[in-house]
């Protein structure tokens, strides 16, 4: 099995080169620079952005597990997760565009009611690419090396394209332009969402979806969601994701007011500490992915998050107005955060493949919606309660006659606390949860033995049709 599960260097470079503009996108510059976009620079209600974060994310509990399961149930001659990639490139990279642009009004509704219908838009283009995305990486090989691989060449895709944004941020685009320029986000906003669209189509024509996954009738989505909500070792790994993301998603949300307010940095200045966490993590993905050869991945998760959470409590005592301890804090965060892109990803294909042990179906699209829905959830309710927060410490924001305006006590402490010991507590939950993960090497060869066993024998299925049988096989693997 695993030297025919060997992928080329070209095969993993065209699967990974997809992830660009969900990384770009969605996981660098959204969570990063749009709520202060909204807050400081479209200068709407703090009311309002917590409001519009609520509805998008509501928007996205719809949305999808939606696109996960119409991709399962997709039947063409090119599979079932690459023609959404094919289709979807040209509307993500517009919509993205779009959320940028200005109207040129100050009626606050009227720009609440844009932005929410412009990113309920570009929501809906990002989920119908980014679910068959990540649902088509499980398909490529069944090889637990290979995979590790795969997504350490996916991470160094996201990892690279996050690092390249905020350096073109901080070193062309907003030297181009005054001190929160409008302008320069719209010229954000354009850039980007061209880059987004090649990469997809390079993905589309680069891969092959397995054949003798697409033969398969699919389960009804009841049926589906039922085993899919049954799996624990699934919701170990929805745990783990949901941990290691929470960090990285507040201190994106966070960490541009924080320099700007508590460090007294520049928007260039800001951009190019987020490119130095992003080019350390780039860094240490090889020694992330050589580690994970040689260790349980588990092991590998609570080594380097104990590492990065104790960077995170080292944001505490900077004192303000220094810089140069956060861009040396910034470098030493990079390994935490290579471990935490590559290993919830590494091991999401386990609780797949205890879901066709037990109920003789590939599901990759439920459950790559359920997945990307709480990946995106994580981000937006920091995003949601970030306004909320601001409001709560007094935040003042910025007119045209005070475009920096001198922060009270009770806001800068906000940020301090949020930017470092809320995401150290969450962090070291999430080592809690990965000591108690089940699956090992050795027990993921068994799982894949009994798949190849039965994969052998065709049509031989096994179906639980008694309530204990789902709980019965997942507790050997709990």
């Amino acid at each position: 099995m695993m030297s025919a599960e060997k992928l080329t260097f070209w095969q993993k470079a065209a699967y990974g080169i997809g992830d660009l503009g969900s990384s770009v996108g969605p996981g660098t510059i959204i969570p990063f620079w749009y709520t202060i976009f909204l807050t400081d620079i479209v200068r709407m209600d703090l009311k309002l952005v917590s409001l519009f974060w609520l509805l998008v994310t509501l928007w996205d509990a719809v949305n999808d597990p939606l696109f996960g399961f119409l991709s399962d149930h997709t039947r063409t001659r090119w599979g079932r997760r690459r023609p959404y990639l094919l289709f979807g490139a040209v509307p993500f990279g517009v919509f993205f565009a779009l959320l940028w642009a200005i109207p040129p009004t100050q009626n606050q509704l009227f720009l609440f009611t844009y932005y929410t219908l412009m990113y309920i838009l570009y929501e809906g283009a990002a989920t119908a690419i980014g679910c068959p995305y990540s649902a088509l990486m499980p398909e490529l090989t069944l090889d637990p090396d290979e995979r590790t691989s795969l997504v350490t060449y996916r991470m160094a895709v996201s990892i690279g394209a996050g690092l390249a944004a905020p350096l073109l941020l901080g070193l062309v685009i907003f030297p181009m332009f005054p001190a929160r320029s409008a302008q320069a986000y719209q010229t954000i906003g354009v850039v980007s969402g061209l880059s987004f669209i090649p990469p997809l189509l390079i993905t589309f024509f680069g891969t092959r979806e397995r054949a003798e996954f697409q033969t398969e009738k699919p389960l009804p989505l009841r049926e589906a969601l039922g085993f899919v909500a049954r799996n624990r070792i699934f919701w170990y790994v929805l745990a783990l994701r949901i941990l290691s993301w929470m960090p990285v998603a507040i201190v994106q949300a966070v960490f541009a007011y924080y320099l700007i307010y508590w460090a007294g940095m520049t928007e260039d200045e800001t951009s190019i500490v987020q490119g130095v966490i992003l080019a350390a993590a780039m860094l240490c993905l090889p020694v992330v992915d050589w580690l994970t050869k040689r260790m349980e991945k588990k092991s590998v998760y609570i080594v380097t998050t104990a590492t990065w959470l104790l960077v995170m409590l080292a944001l505490l005592p900077v004192p303000q107005g220094a810089k140069v301890p956060l861009y040396v804090i910034a470098a030493l965060a990079g390994l935490g955060v290579a471990a935490a892109h590559v290993i919830p990803n590494a091991i999401t294909p386990d609780a797949m493949e205890v879901d066709e042990l037990v109920s003789g179906r590939r599901q990759e699209g439920a459950y790559s919606g359920v997945i990307v829905f709480i990946d995106k959830l994580a981000r937006m309710v920091v995003l949601a309660l970030l306004p909320v927060v601001l409001r709560w410490a007094h935040y003042v924001q910025p007119t045209d006659g005070n475009p920096f305006p001198t922060q009270p006590t009770s806001a800068l402490t906000a940020l301090r606390i949020f930017v470092s010991v809320v995401p150290a507590l969450i962090l070291g939950l999430s080592i809690v949860i990965a000591y108690f993960y089940p699956i090992t090497r050795v027990k993921y060869v068994e799982i894949q033995r009994e798949l190849a066993e039965r994969r052998a024998n065709k049509g031989q299925r096994i179906f639980d049709h008694e309530s204990s049988r789902m709980d019965t096989n997942l507790d050997c693997y709990s």
